[in-house]
């Protein structure tokens, strides 16, 4: 089983990295991380080469990036939200996934899902209604669009005050998921 994890936090050891590591401690399988703020690829300019074709005009590392993707059994997203989303880089880094949405234009789709996927988040502020609505809407429509089911999402509100050490509830949460992936894919 291979895991690929893409991470969009700035902070290398916050709280974001925190709970993927705690996942990837108890999933199975070969795992990687791509780390949105530490990648050379370039914003999608619209182009719409990939409506033709399934690849990208823009040739940087998001080939290499792409090729991961083919690759993986399961796809983890993880990102702090930054007023009410996903940070820029990692919504810099999705936009390039548009070759997989415009397999709606190409008539290419996969029928089925390929692969399990899950989604953690964290958020500074003290919990509130709706507080990771927005990351969520953009990361469920991305594992959609890569033909990936996801099994399920883990949340860290009050990130300022509040940690996985503070919040064992929340650690048990991830660990549950991961163990839910490990089940799935068997």
């Amino acid at each position: 089983m291979k895991t690929l994890v893409i991470i969009g936090a700035a902070r290398k050891n916050g709280h974001t990295r925190q709970m993927v590591d705690l996942f990837l401690e108890h999933l199975d399988g070969e795992k990687e991380i791509i780390d949105a703020y530490r990648t050379e690829v370039k914003p999608c300019v619209d182009c719409r080469f990939c409506w033709k074709k399934k690849e990208c005009a823009i040739k940087d590392g998001m080939q290499e990036i792409y090729q991961k993707l083919e690759e993986a059994d399961n796809i983890i997203l993880a990102s702090p939200m930054y007023f009410h989303s996903i940070t820029g880089r990692m919504k810099s880094l999705i936009d390039r996934f548009q070759v997989y949405w415009a397999g709606h234009v190409r008539n290419d789709m996969p029928e089925t899902f390929l692969r399990k996927g899950a989604i953690l988040m964290v958020g500074g502020a003290p919990s509130f209604e709706n507080q990771f609505l927005g990351g969520e809407i953009v990361l469920k429509n991305l594992l959609n669009d890569l033909s990936t089911e996801c099994l399920g999402q883990v949340c860290l509100p009050n990130s300022d005050r509040d940690s996985l050490e503070t919040r064992p509830d929340i650690a048990a949460q991830v660990i549950a998921l991961a163990e839910k992936m490990n089940r799935a894919v068997k």
